[in-house]
């Protein structure tokens, strides 16, 4: 009882000094807040409800690209919206945790997913060594964990490798972002026969990245299903 009261005074006097603070707006919010944004903000978000429709706006941007059997996506991405605050921190401000708590939060819609309820296993998009080194951690990685939460799916971290490294995508325009990820990535160490499998990354603009990562799975494993699951689409 009294390590229980000290705990707890401790915990009250460390949220009064370091108070955890919406990723938005930098008001003061509940350090238990998942994602960590105040109500306001989390009010703000955009959801697709991409995970009630098999056929969307998601699938049609891959369609005779990517046999896929489908794509979902948590939150449309906008420019000076809540979403980018959210996927700026995961990638560029060392909080790994949002990812895993958008994946959570992800996977609870596509548990109950019917076009999802035969997958096998959950392969996050790789980032090149150059760029692991710099950044810590894999942003993919930590979104497919959060969503194995949920489905209670095997992630195969190595299931592709990042083969070569030209910079971020972000200020690339469509062709660029194409050439940019061609012949980036191959299949990694993982057997995927006869397996369908959930390709995870942040965000999708084109779906070049997410394109590129599943050629390779394609040609080695004939007759792979594939469905992808992002964080969040930007609009085109």
């Amino acid at each position: 009882m009294i390590k229980r009261l000290l705990i707890d005074a401790y915990q009250g006097a460390a949220s009064l000094l370091y108070p955890t603070l919406c990723l938005n707006c930098q008001t003061t919010i509940r350090p238990a807040a998942e994602p960590p944004l105040c109500l306001h903000c989390f009010s703000n978000l955009s959801f697709t409800n991409y995970w009630n429709l098999p056929e969307n706006d998601l699938t049609d941007r891959f369609a005779g690209r990517v046999p896929l059997v489908t794509a979902v996506a948590l939150l449309d991405y906008g420019h000076g919206s809540v979403c980018q605050e959210l996927i700026h921190a995961l990638k560029y401000h060392n909080r790994p945790n949002v990812g895993e708590q958008l994946g959570k939060m992800l996977g609870e819609h596509l548990s109950n997913h019917a076009f999802l309820s035969d997958l096998d296993a959950i392969v996050p998009v790789p980032i090149h060594r150059k760029r692991l080194r710099k950044r810590g951690y894999n942003q993919a990685l930590h979104i497919a964990r959060g969503l194995a939460a949920k489905m209670d799916l095997p992630v195969r971290e190595h299931g592709l490798i990042r083969t070569d490294f030209k910079g971020s995508q972000t200020t690339l325009g469509s062709l660029d972002r194409l050439k940019n990820v061609a012949d980036l990535f191959a299949v990694g160490k993982h057997d995927f026969t006869g397996q369908h499998v959930l390709l995870v990354d942040d965000v999708v603009t084109t779906g070049a990245t997410l394109d590129y990562c599943a050629q390779p799975l394609l040609e080695k494993f004939p007759g792979l299903r594939i469905s992808i699951a992002t964080l969040a689409a930007a609009q085109l």
